[in-house]
């Protein structure tokens, strides 16, 4: 996996954060960007969702550099985050652009994509089984994708955690950050 990690030569990246609405992918593309910007980058954050409150597209568009940005929103991923079979299909499996996309088996059925690294995080199951409901399944994915690419510390992650998220739930979310991690880990031993 380390050859996936910040490679780029212009040190700019793009990332792309898709699912439905209440999967939890606006503050996913919130703590990455603000931990992004945690560690000295340039960075954007911007986000689209349909109409509906749960179940439309929705996606977040993170953009880091360590120079100035000239336009704030994802022209073309260098990673992705899918969190359902819709927008893994028509971003991941329809532009393929994204060099790296980490998706969740729950939601996506994965489809051979040539030149891509794709990383399986069960983080939906996961999230049911130790903390009894997906709530924490965004955090999961998110920190499965800073592991895979190096983009974000967990330290960074945690203090923008620290900063958007309840202080009740600060323990689970922090031990999503671990889970996460460490099935990234895992699914790079087998790739």
């Amino acid at each position: 996996m380390t050859d996936q990690k910040k490679t780029q030569s212009n040190g700019k990246y793009q990332v792309l954060i898709a699912g439905e609405a209440g999967q939890g992918v606006i503050i996913q593309g919130i703590i990455l960007a603000e931990s992004a910007v945690a560690s000295g980058a340039w960075v954007t954050q911007s986000a689209r969702y349909g109409a509906a409150m749960r179940g439309g597209v929705a996606t977040s568009d993170v953009v880091i550099s360590n120079q100035p940005i000239d336009f704030p929103e994802v022209e073309k991923p260098d990673y992705m985050i899918a969190i359902s079979q819709l927008t893994y299909d028509k971003f991941a499996v329809g532009k393929r652009e994204a060099r790296v996309v980490v998706y969740d088996p729950f939601f996506v059925k994965p489809v051979e994509l040539e030149g891509v690294t794709q990383v399986g995080v069960a983080a939906t199951d996961t999230a049911i089984k130790v903390f009894g409901g997906a709530q924490a399944s965004n955090l999961i994915m998110l920190a499965g994708l800073a592991e895979v690419t190096g983009l974000v510390s967990t330290k960074d992650m945690i203090e923008a955690i620290d900063r958007n998220l309840s202080k009740k739930f600060r323990e689970n979310n922090i031990r999503a950050l671990e889970i996460g991690k460490e099935m990234a880990q895992e699914a790079g031993k087998g790739a």
